[in-house]
């Protein structure tokens, strides 16, 4: 059998070259020059972690090396358990105006309090303060409707060397998973109106994502399409491992660090070359009719393939996109699925794919 390279979070791997499925979603043929749509995220908090200890401490604990903070200002990271399973996950960094080991844990706010009670139950004698910090509000700036495969733009691509200059109250960072997922932003203004003014300026044609009471939110959604999960919802409490939420794939994970918590099952599960499950975009023809079922008949819906067999489970539902967590060979090529969700009477039919960001081999034998 042929084998050729992989590159996967910086490191070669040997791995079987399998025939490539042509299973494509319908994909909007929209330019990435689209302008950006710009949009608060209220579900996000941030914790300080400050002291001269500081570096050393969150690399024992998180699955990304704080190193890479000499190349730029900010990466994402998963906090595990002992036995490796995620217990959340969270996108770190360099506090603006901050001292030299100061540090900003962005995560979800259902998770925040339960992240900062695990960080100050580590802390023992190391000089580190870890405190919930109010000071900044987070949006993001993103091309919605660019989820196809196609080059990025040179705006998308630039370093973080090239960033839109940070205003007094605005510090732009490029997401450090994935291009498409454009930039993050940190306002320190508390003022939506100035902020949004501040914000159409850092990013001129800009324009604010249209968004409601009931609707979902767009970026949700955008995100959903590009298969990415993040926070409590996508990535429930111990119920998933590192590699099947494509920690690896969104520059999560190092696999040539020391020592951190739930690093031997994460190390052992990447070098045996196979994981069967990961968190892949759902597509809907119209939004599903769920909107008067309980969110706990949502959680972990089964989703299965056009044979009837159970092969996933449902991560999230936004408009009409969804994420679940799905077994690789099951799903694919065909991408036929349904989700069977209590309560509703009728499977919903959905379809899935292979998103373009993951390596072109990606080895899920049984």
């Amino acid at each position: 059998m042929l084998l050729r390279s992989s590159i996967v979070a910086g490191t070669f791997i040997r791995l079987p070259v399998r025939p490539q499925c042509g299973l494509q979603l319908r994909h909007q043929s929209v330019s990435t020059h689209k302008p950006l749509t710009l949009q608060p995220l209220a579900d996000r908090s941030f914790i300080r972690v400050h002291g001269t200890d500081s570096a050393s401490f969150l690399q024992g604990l998180m699955t990304n090396d704080m190193r890479h903070f000499e190349h730029g200002g900010a990466i994402y990271s998963m906090f595990l358990k002992a036995n490796g399973r995620v217990f959340c996950d969270a996108l770190i960094y360099k506090r603006p105006k901050g001292e030299q080991h100061d540090y900003l844990l962005e995560c979800d706010s259902s998770v925040a309090g339960r992240l900062e009670k695990h960080l100050r139950l580590y802390r023992l004698k190391k000089k580190v303060d870890v405190i919930a910090d109010d000071t900044f509000r987070l949006w993001v700036a993103f091309r919605d409707g660019v989820t196809h495969e196609e080059a990025p733009s040179t705006e998308e691509t630039a370093s973080d060397k090239n960033l839109p200059v940070a205003a007094d109250q605005l510090h732009p960072f490029k997401d450090p998973r994935l291009t498409r997922l454009g930039y993050r932003v940190l306002s320190s203004n508390a003022n939506e109106n100035e902020a949004m003014e501040q914000l159409h300026k850092m990013f001129p044609g800009s324009s604010m994502a249209p968004t409601n009471g009931t609707d979902p939110l767009p970026y949700t959604a955008f995100r959903y399409a590009l298969g990415v999960g993040e926070g409590g919802e996508n990535l429930p409490d111990g119920k998933c491992f590192p590699l099947e939420c494509n920690c690896d794939y969104l520059h999560g994970v190092s696999f040539h660090k020391g020592c951190y918590i739930g690093q031997e099952l994460t190390a052992r599960t990447y070098h045996t070359g196979v994981i069967r499950k990961r968190l892949m975009p759902l597509e809907f023809k119209e939004p599903p009719p769920v909107k008067d079922v309980p969110s706990e008949a949502l959680q972990d819906a089964e989703i299965k393939n056009k044979d009837g067999a159970v092969v996933g489970k449902l991560r999230g539902l936004a408009g009409s996109m969804g994420l679940g967590l799905l077994r690789i060979e099951k799903v694919l090529p065909d991408g036929q699925l349904s989700v069977n969700v209590a309560g509703v009477s009728d499977p919903i039919a959905c379809r899935t794919r292979k998103p373009f960001w993951w390596p072109k081999e990606t080895n899920t034998r049984h």
